[in-house]
């Protein structure tokens, strides 16, 4: 499972890079035990305020080493990966930004768009399909965008299929990630979705 995190870390990472390539460092994520709580599958991050309901039978757990420094949680079931990852906007910018501004106050849509296709072209050679929307998550404006890859998992030759939500709210991007094998990803989409459509600022 190594590579799937890799491939989930290269993602992260592109992502970010288009949505602040003007930006030179962030904060580390506060991955402090103290503030996470995991009970009856809910989530609660009391440094980022949010939560989320993972689904029922999955395995919940701390991001890891093998995952991007700023995944908080995660759940896993055999091909498939909710994570939720939170990054605080550098001082610098989030003095000049608006506790209640969004994600379509952070970035154009279109611009953002293209970098994040251009960026995951370079980065993960073989990726395709790409489809770009707008949504609410937890009342909150979100975009997303959804994919097709080379598998993340060992000697396979087989494709995944990734969506990523990404929701700005009081100067802190929060990126919920759901992802499995492509045969799999239709047959889970209502999973993913429930799960998406729980986070809430709390």
């Amino acid at each position: 499972m190594k590579n799937k995190y890799k491939v989930l870390i290269v993602i992260g990472v592109v992502i970010l890079i288009s949505l602040f390539k003007v930006l030179l460092s962030y904060p580390d994520t506060n991955k402090n035990d103290d503030f996470s709580n995991v009970q009856d599958r809910v989530y609660k991050n009391t440094a980022y305020n949010f939560s989320i309901t993972f689904p029922e039978g999955w395995d919940i757990k701390p991001g890891e080493d093998s995952d991007s420094q700023a995944v908080v949680q995660k759940a896993v079931k055999d091909t498939a990966t909710i994570s939720v990852a939170v990054r605080e906007v550098p001082l610098a910018v989030g003095a000049l930004s608006s506790p209640e501004n969004t994600i379509e106050d952070l970035v154009d849509f279109e611009d953002n768009n293209r970098g994040i296709k251009a960026d995951m072209e370079k980065a993960l050679p073989g990726v395709r399909d790409f489809e770009f929307g707008k949504s609410s998550v937890g009342q909150i404006p979100a975009y997303w965008v959804k994919y097709i890859g080379p598998s993340s998992l060992s000697n396979s030759s087989t494709e995944d299929s990734t969506k990523m939500y990404q929701l700005f709210h009081n100067n802190i991007l929060y990126m919920i990630t759901v992802s499995s094998s492509l045969n799999d990803f239709s047959g889970l989409e209502k999973v993913f979705n429930d799960s998406v459509n729980s986070f809430q600022i709390i």
